[in-house]
């Protein structure tokens, strides 16, 4: 019935007769398409690695509606300070048991001004953050500078568990098998009579000197950024157990090869807190207007020749001696922040720390970034987790708007997000982030070689109908994706740090979306259903 009424609305009626216009109908990939049941099918190459399976990102591990938490504070702005109010009546709620959900209740910050000295922080589970309205007549908390300059790195708001994950390093067991692809849940350990269904473990993916020799990382000329030998760890829970054979909830985005150390399982113990959400807020961070420069400006005029005018432009404001960041996820699952606009911030809108998963950070607003445009600053939407998702957002002069960090950010989903006015590009940037998905994104992208600092920044990244200018190159051992992406295949932002040389990634349609829509959205109907789609988006 589905594919029925997705080739009804392809038709051109004519009396009497109906035409089809082959090019109506968007192309299939080679690699995933929908099948004659409707369903995905995925070509895997000659070891096994397909496009992932991205749908376990987000609140729950995905397909879940975010939750109205009731009201048990509500807070009402004063003159000065407010900080040590909101504070108070985050702890109180804290201090309540959870209920049957694990939901302790929401602080509710009536419509106003609140000018806040000191961060508010969130310790327990069970606590929501709610104003009432993002817009400049809706809850407006306007962080003022700090007195101590140390403090501008941190965050307006803290969602910060305390204690991470407790790894259980007796409960290892070695997996036996010498390959698990990329997008596979399933293999071989020598014994899995210690473990169960529903075990919360970790899956070492080890990378050896072989390995790091084998992508080209250990070269002399990067010097002290010569990478080091390490391991990714895929945070995950046990679904099913055959003999010796283990079935997690989520795909491995790395390959585990024996050749470069293999693999290993282990329990975990868990203390991070969770059912935590911000919502329906503005924040702005106070700043000095008189603090201007020209430099790192428009991006229109290079002169590499002095780093000091490099990019020379317009005027415009540069001051960093304020909040860097308006929130930070550290040490938490299963957050959520919704309705939110920042203004004014260095470096963050939210940015969830690895350690993290199933954020999900939807229908927020970036405006106005105040930093020097340069490395280090305007890392807008900063998923450094797993399994996270970003959806409907926007972010105006960002530089990294929706950008990644480091080998623990895996499996993290940004879907029918915007850039606009952007001072770089969108990306996994640092030191092997694998398996992401850009969804129908609006910006210029790239999953590159960077440089010899930050070395390969992404495998496995998958861009899929998204537009605007964009480079994709792959690593050795892994491959990087572009499928219906609509604009030029160049180097656009920060070329003299490119490789030119780095092998092209896969790239399939270009200027043409293809079908289905959006990845993420069907593999989520594959897997739980269209009420579990239904349940996080109208776009469906």
């Amino acid at each position: 019935m589905k594919i029925f009424k997705y080739l009804l609305a392809l038709l051109i009626l004519i009396p009497g007769r109906f035409f089809v216009n082959a090019q109506d109908i968007p192309p299939s990939t080679s690699l995933v398409y929908p099948g004659t049941d409707g369903r995905l099918v995925y070509i895997a190459d000659s070891l096994g690695n397909k496009i992932p399976d991205f749908s376990n990102a987000g609140y729950k591990g995905g397909g879940v509606a975010i939750p109205y938490v009731a009201v048990k504070e509500t807070v009402w702005p004063v003159l000065g300070d407010n900080s040590a109010n909101i504070q108070a009546a985050v702890d109180r709620v804290s201090a309540l048991p959870p209920d049957a959900s694990g939901f302790r209740g929401a602080v509710l910050l009536k419509m106003g001004t609140y000018e806040i000295k000191n961060p508010v922080t969130i310790k327990a589970s069970g606590v929501v953050l709610r104003g009432e309205g993002m817009s400049d007549i809706g809850t407006i908390l306007i962080g003022k500078i700090p007195e101590d300059r140390r403090a501008v790195r941190g965050a307006l708001i803290n969602v910060n568990g305390g204690k991470p994950i407790t790894v259980l390093e007796e409960t290892k067991q070695e997996i036996t098998d010498q390959y698990v692809p990329v997008g596979g849940r399933s293999f071989n350990i020598k014994s899995a009579k210690t473990f169960k269904v529903g075990d919360k473990v970790l899956v070492r993916r080890i990378g050896n000197q072989d390995w790091i020799k084998a992508i080209g990382e250990d070269s002399v000329s990067a010097g002290r950024n010569r990478w080091r030998p390490f391991n990714i760890t895929y945070d995950r829970i046990i679904v099913g157990i055959s003999g010796n054979t283990i079935t997690m909830d989520a795909p491995v985005f790395t390959a585990v090869d024996s050749r470069w150390g293999g693999g290993e399982i282990l329990k975990y113990n868990d203390e991070r807190i969770e059912q935590v959400g911000i919502e329906n807020l503005r924040g702005i961070s106070e700043y000095n207007p008189e603090v201007r420069t020209v430099a790192y400006g428009n991006m229109d005029r290079p002169s590499f020749e002095d780093p000091k005018t490099r990019y020379e432009g317009n005027e415009y404001y540069s001051d960093e001696n304020h909040l860097n960041n308006f929130i930070i996820i550290s040490n938490a699952r299963n957050v959520w922040v919704r309705n939110i606009t920042a203004l004014h911030f260095v470096t963050s809108v939210v940015q969830a720390n690895a350690g993290s998963k199933w954020i999900t950070v939807q229908d927020c607003r970036s405006i106005e970034p105040v930093s020097i445009r340069m490395g280090a600053r305007r890392f807008i939407y900063q998923m450094n987790g797993q399994l996270c998702l970003v959806q409907r957002c926007f972010s105006q002069k960002g530089r990294h708007s929706f950008v990644l960090q480091g080998p623990e950010a895996s499996g993290n989903v940004f879907l029918f997000c915007e850039a606009v006015n952007p001072y770089s590009t969108s990306e996994p940037h640092n030191r092997w982030v694998n398996g992401v998905l850009y969804d129908n994104v609006k910006a210029p992208l790239t999953a590159r070689y960077w440089d010899y600092i930050i070395g390969w920044a992404g495998a496995n990244i998958v861009f899929w109908n998204c537009e605007g200018d964009f480079l994709v190159q792959s690593p050795p051992t892994a491959t990087n994706y572009s499928f219906g992406h609509i604009g030029i295949n160049a180097v656009i932002f920060n070329a003299p740090l490119q490789d030119l040389t780095a092998p092209r990634g896969h790239v399939e349609s270009m200027d043409r979306h293809v079908t289905p829509r959006s990845l993420y959205l069907t593999q989520l109907k594959d897997r739980l259903g269209e009420g579990a789609v239904k349940n996080i988006t109208e776009e469906w």
